[in-house]
């Protein structure tokens, strides 16, 4: 008889060991260190930070402010997880004003350092400390106001962490730039940064356009400001402002692109979209602008809470920031063309179907906005999220971007399957889905159909149904419901191309992440009615009467 297995016994994590786990998402070189801790100075209302680094900050990192302080009585709560004084309600989490509101960054870095935090606010007469070595006893220090935090032997108790860290010159390359995102973000604050006891970095508070520059210039070379433009575009209650690169002046990589949204700094894809539509007629191929760009927007209309390092973010009205980052590019990289203007209002519907007002301008001549060499010109405004407008010197056109991208996807999908080079993405995390008894038994007749067009869905032990792998053409659309789709339409080769352009006419997909270029292309080469694809159902030719006739219906 075979022994009983018994399952192990569900029970809390140990606190240190969460907050080593925790460490791992939050924590990852000395350079996320600094990051935590520069931002919890500012969101003290500090106007001096200096920070001091040893050995690119894997032996030392001290960062000092004169914020706002913590109390004495709080200090002991500053280092347990998910003790914070910058949210208190939901309300609070969906209208962020705070760089940091997590609550673990402090808990997670003091569990894998040796570490010690003064503060006093302005309300004490001794300054409060706490420190590994006595992490139960509040002590009495000397200590001008503000707080110091000190972080030293990073990841010495989790070396399977510390190894992968870099040489020194590399981390402090890592914090380095983290120093100046911050610098760029705030410039009414000074920082003062030290590594191994020499001076690096010296940038005092500024309050003005010149001050504001100079500092520009520091971050990012006198020679991006002496050719670079500034920027200042309110709309509604957003504004966009900064300095962009002209036309001349851009560099092979994009190591100095800098994007803040309310002072924090984001990489989102479709901000990096916007920015590219608007540079990519004016660019050579290869070469990448060069720009500092602060976004103010409504907090409520930004969600940052969708990931640990608070890089990515998401937007209410994503069609509409990028509309109005790419237009405000285009206008001031414009700014020089003599060429006649003239605005035709523009409507603008968001997905949850309000309406919008707005205006764009369109050249007489719009030489230097091309997408591609097609017969459509060049791409105007995105209406009604799903139809791109588009000048070709005095005539005008109505691409169904729907249809178009379900033409270009199919056309190129249905060519690797021909010639059996699909390429698939794994997913980061299988998507699970629920299918109906119709769509299992489909499953069951075209697994293999499935698997050759790149989709990997299997059944797990529960008889879930995973999806673990996708398409890269199909990167676009939304990936539960494709499958869903493809299950429903009962696929089969002899017709499979208009089966597929049926499936993703009928499926959701991201306009931000569609290549334009590729699709005017095609459609330019697929405008006769003899071609075997046929793509004129996809356009109309306008004049600007027509145009705006359009509009109104």
């Amino acid at each position: 008889m075979s022994a009983v297995q018994h399952r192990p016994i569900i029970k809390p994590l140990p606190s240190q060991l969460a907050n080593q786990i925790a460490a791992g998402e939050v924590i990852e070189r000395p350079a996320s260190v600094v990051k935590e801790l520069v931002e919890n100075a500012l969101d003290a209302g500090a106007t001096r930070i200096d920070i001091e680094l040893n050995n690119g900050g894997m032996t030392g990192i001290m960062i000092s402010d004169n914020g706002s302080g913590i109390s004495a009585d709080e200090l002991s709560l500053a280092i347990a997880r998910h003790a914070t004084s910058k949210i208190e309600s939901v309300d609070d989490l969906l209208s962020l004003q705070s760089l940091g509101f997590r609550g673990e960054a402090l808990a997670s870095m003091c569990s894998v350092s040796q570490w010690e935090i003064i503060s006093r606010n302005a309300t004490a007469q001794q300054a409060a400390k706490l420190s590994y070595q006595l992490p139960e006893r509040i002590l009495d220090v000397n200590h001008a106001y503000g707080t110091s935090v000190t972080i030293n032997h990073l990841f010495h108790n989790t070396p399977a962490r510390r190894k992968f860290l870099r040489a020194e010159r590399t981390e402090f390359r890592h914090c380095d730039e983290v120093i100046k995102r911050m610098a760029l973000a705030r410039f009414d604050v000074g920082f003062y940064v030290k590594h191994n006891g020499k001076q690096t970095l010296r940038l005092p508070a500024v309050k003005d356009d010149i001050g504001r520059a100079r500092r520009v210039a520091q971050v990012c070379s006198q020679q991006f400001i002496n050719q670079s433009l500034t920027i200042d575009y309110p709309h509604n209650d957003m504004r966009l402002w900064g300095w962009i690169s002209q036309p001349d002046f851009s560099r092979q990589s994009t190591d100095l692109q800098y994007f803040y949204i309310n002072g924090r700094i984001i990489r989102d894809r479709v901000i990096n979209h916007a920015i590219r539509f608007a540079y990519q007629s004016i660019l050579p191929p290869g070469r990448h602008a060069v720009y500092v760009l602060h976004l103010e927007i409504d907090p409520a209309n930004v969600d940052v809470n969708v990931h640990p390092t608070k890089h990515e973010v998401r937007f209410a009205e994503s069609r509409l920031i990028h509309d109005f980052i790419s237009r405000s590019l285009r206008n001031a990289l414009g700014a020089n063309d003599e060429d006649a203007v003239h605005d035709i209002s523009a409507t603008y519907v968001s997905q949850d179907n309000h309406a919008t007002f707005d205006s764009f301008q369109i050249a007489q001549t719009p030489n230097q906005y091309y997408v591609s060499e097609s017969r459509f010109g060049n791409v105007l405004s995105i209406a009604h999220n799903r139809f791109a407008i588009t000048q070709q010197q005095d005539k005008f056109f109505i691409i169904d971007l729907v249809k178009a991208s379900a033409r270009w996807v199919a056309s190129h999908w249905i060519r690797s399957f021909k010639e059996q080079k699909v390429k698939s993405q794994p997913l980061l995390i299988p998507l699970r889905l629920t299918l109906t008894d119709e769509q299992k038994l489909s499953f069951s007749k075209s697994e293999s159909l499935l698997q050759e067009l790149g989709i990997q869905l299997t059944v797990d032990v529960n008889g879930d149904s995973l999806l673990r792998y996708i398409p890269n053409l199909a990167d676009v659309y939304s990936r539960d419901e494709l499958c869903i789709n493809l299950l429903d339409a009962s696929l089969n080769k002899n017709n499979l191309e208009s089966q597929i352009v049926n499936v993703l006419t009928q499926t959701g997909l991201e306009l931000s992440k569609l290549n334009l270029s590729d699709i005017l292309l095609l459609l330019s080469e697929k405008n006769d009615l003899s071609a075997a694809n046929d793509f004129t159902e996809c356009w109309r030719e306008l004049d600007e009467l027509a145009l705006q006739e359009w509009f109104k219906s």
